[in-house]
């Protein structure tokens, strides 16, 4: 039986850790461009980490402490773990424009510098679907919506200049675009932490469908994840776009929904071993593992589906193996 001082030392060392770690939001309050914590702090904050890590070993392994203690401390430590320390994308469309400076490539429609809302997209409005993409086996109407939306994605993003003709071409209706698409093609590691500053604002007709982002594989950014928002229901859908078609991994709902003209902080983060969390405005909305994707990524896309949206700022950081 292990000796009660032992358990007690374990259990104080926690504490003070975990005090320490609680305190971090303050630290890291002092950051550098983009939010990014300054690399003092940075290193700080993972030297505690690590040796959090330690001690929840020893007590897990040597059954000191209770497993649901165990668990919300770990909870507590991955809100601070950031092992994504290399900056791969900062970018927060100063370009004198109109278009964004390379990496990004405007793919279909309109993306344009504004000096006010940065990165922006103005789509008037879609016309709703009437069948499904041929192929599709999919009954269920938001099923549906969702291969829809995946292969135009799929279409949008072609890289090749006869590719951007016939998609400038398919998504117009009435000399309207329905959708547009940015891409930033740069290798981004299997783990990253992607944070973006988005905003939208509520048209005039109404209409306003929503946006996809995320990370991509291939040099069609044909496969890969996609975060998107439907503003009809304020919901966040996960999605997974592969060879296999589109697949919802995980949902959620906002309680308010973005349509306000203001900035909202999309925060996502993705560790080694495929758990992914997202957030809104700080706020745990996804948290979810999935192990699809384990080679790196290629880029991230950028689709607006409908409204006038825009991308303030974006920052991209990956690890180093």
């Amino acid at each position: 039986m292990m000796k009660a001082f032992e358990k007690r030392s374990l259990l104080l060392g926690l504490y003070f850790c975990s005090a320490m770690v609680a305190g971090a939001p303050h630290a890291m309050a002092q950051t550098g461009s983009f939010g990014q914590p300054t690399p003092d702090r940075n290193q700080s904050t993972r030297a505690l980490v690590e040796e959090l890590n330690v001690l929840l070993e020893k007590g897990e392994k040597d059954r000191l402490i209770d497993p649901w203690f165990l668990r919300d401390i770990r909870q507590v430590i991955g809100r601070y773990d950031r092992p994504w320390s290399e900056v791969l994308l900062s970018d927060d469309f100063s370009a004198r424009g109109p278009l964004p400076d390379a990496p990004w490539k405007v793919t279909a429609g309109e993306f344009l510098i504004d000096w006010r809302h940065g990165l922006r997209s103005v789509i008037e409005g879609t016309s709703a679907p009437q069948s499904a993409p041929s192929g599709t086996q999919d009954t269920d109407e938001k099923d549906v919506a969702k291969a829809l939306l995946g292969a135009l994605l799929q279409g949008a993003l072609q890289g090749d200049q006869s590719s951007n003709q016939a998609s400038d071409t398919q998504q117009r209706t009435a000399g309207q675009a329905t959708f547009a698409a940015v891409q930033a093609a740069l290798p981004i590691s299997n783990a990253f932490a992607i944070d973006v500053t988005i905003s939208l604002r509520p048209l005039a007709n109404g209409v306003e469908d929503g946006f996809e982002l995320g990370p991509y594989q291939g040099a069609n950014a044909s496969s890969g994840y996609r975060l998107s928002y439907v503003a009809q229901d304020r919901s966040l859908q996960l999605l997974k776009i592969s060879s296999r078609g589109v697949a919802t991994i995980d949902t959620a709902r906002l309680a308010a929904g973005l349509t306000d003209e203001q900035t909202h902080q999309v925060t996502w983060t993705r560790d080694r071993d495929g758990a992914m969390t997202i957030r809104i405005d700080g706020q745990d909305a996804i948290a979810v593992t999935d192990r699809s994707f384990r080679d790196p990524f290629d880029g991230f896309a950028v689709l607006n589906r409908g409204g006038d949206f825009a991308v303030r700022d974006v920052t991209i950081a990956g690890v180093t193996d």
